[in-house]
């Protein structure tokens, strides 16, 4: 009986740190999502007419205070032509942009609207509180692709 009794209260600290430990990397990210400053960092992309595709370059999204820099790559129907030299790619900076964070149960919704930029984007940023993110690019020219990856 006292061997059960420690071994409860060890499965209770042990469940009590990880509780805490959760808080704080919760706490972390909220923090870099208040002061607009984090980078997603992307695994995988799901055109929305294509199965998962494995990404082994470092595609990611800078978001800072003052700008968005955005290098990703894109899957998908284009509606438009594509110029020859012209890159496919989901990729621009801008420092004109709407920013709007909403609290969800598990995590954060960021909505980017780049103001600045020659095609009509919107980013939405589904974050865990834990660091894992889906994020779905709607560019008003091509179909819909989303991709997963983590905040660094």
């Amino acid at each position: 009986m006292k061997k059960l009794c420690t071994l409860l209260l060890l499965m209770l600290s042990v469940a009590a740190g990880f509780a805490k430990k959760d808080k704080a990397k919760a706490d972390s990210i909220k923090n870099l999502i208040d002061n607009k400053s984090f980078a997603f960092v992307a695994r995988s992309a799901m055109p929305m007419r294509g199965g998962f595709i494995s990404l082994t370059h470092s595609y990611d999204v800078q978001v800072t205070s003052d700008s968005i820099v955005t290098y990703l790559p894109y899957y998908g129907v284009s509606h438009t032509a594509v110029f020859p030299g012209e890159d496919s790619g989901i990729k621009f900076t801008s420092t004109n942009h709407k920013y709007e964070v909403t609290k969800t149960k598990h995590g954060w919704d960021v909505l980017i609207k780049p103001e600045d930029v020659r095609n009509s984007v919107e980013m939405r940023f589904n974050i865990s509180e834990s660091g894992f993110v889906m994020l779905s690019v709607r560019d008003y020219r091509r179909d819909p692709i989303t991709f997963n990856g983590y905040l660094r």
